[in-house]
């Protein structure tokens, strides 16, 4: 893929991630069980968005495919204009790297590495040098009020810090957006708060863009635009 060509289309829209009529179908057996159903949605830049629904609703499956990283069953996923359900999975791995950063319930660090090195490691895929990616992460770590760990692997971090440096590792990459998956899910009250009005903070200050699925109500409702998912259709704004 031309990285020039990705990054002038990229520049031409304010709309980052958006999906038309998507639907996605699971096979059980001989039964097909729709999960999602033509879901529409536009992300522009900057948004912070929340989406909401019942366990086993479709809201992971929804931001799976929005990522790239699943295929739907039909209708279209765009991410900064480019139609990624027409692309290899090479093609999408380059998309995924340049544009969107990942954060999980589970924080999905390398338990071998540090902090550092952990963060660093989106940019060593890219290709980047070490002597040139370690110190944004480390810049990156510092944003994120860990600049004392950087040398500390997972299993010396606390819950939250850990979470803290998941959030530094998909910003590392400068992302036109972040995927989000239940980010607050294995965190006390005051530790998802926190990560909360950490991400906010990082929303206004690098322009990056949010979707955060999550079950906590409470917390999505200090998103300035909140999705629900009820029997595979998106609604709009939840009252």
């Amino acid at each position: 893929m031309n990285d020039q060509k990705t990054e002038d289309r990229g520049q031409k829209t304010d709309t980052v991630i958006a999906c038309l009529d998507l639907c996605k179908t699971f096979t059980l057996g001989k039964q097909q069980v729709p999960v999602l159903k033509n879901v529409n949605l536009e992300v522009r830049r900057g948004e912070r968005i929340a989406i909401v629904g019942a366990s086993g609703s479709g809201k992971s499956t929804l931001l799976h495919l929005l990522g790239g990283l699943d295929n739907a069953s039909s209708g279209k996923v765009e991410i900064l204009g480019q139609d990624v359900q027409a692309m290899n999975e090479a093609q999408r791995g380059e998309v995924r790297n340049r544009s969107l950063g990942f954060i999980y319930q589970f924080h999905h660090l390398l338990a071998e590495f540090t902090a550092l090195e952990n963060v660093a490691m989106p940019l060593r895929i890219r290709g980047m040098k070490r002597n040139d990616a370690e110190p944004r992460a480390a810049s990156m770590l510092e944003q994120v009020g860990l600049a004392h760990r950087l040398h500390h692997q997972p299993s010396e971090l606390s819950g939250g810090e850990r979470q803290r440096v998941a959030v530094a590792r998909a910003l590392v990459t400068e992302p036109a957006c972040v995927l989000a998956d239940e980010p607050t899910g294995n965190l006390d009250r005051n530790s998802a708060q926190s990560l909360f009005d950490l991400m906010q903070q990082l929303n206004e200050q690098l322009h990056t863009s949010f979707i955060v699925v999550t079950h906590d109500l409470e917390l999505a409702a200090r998103m300035p635009r909140r999705m629900r998912l009820v029997d595979g259709q998106l609604d709009n704004e939840t009252r």
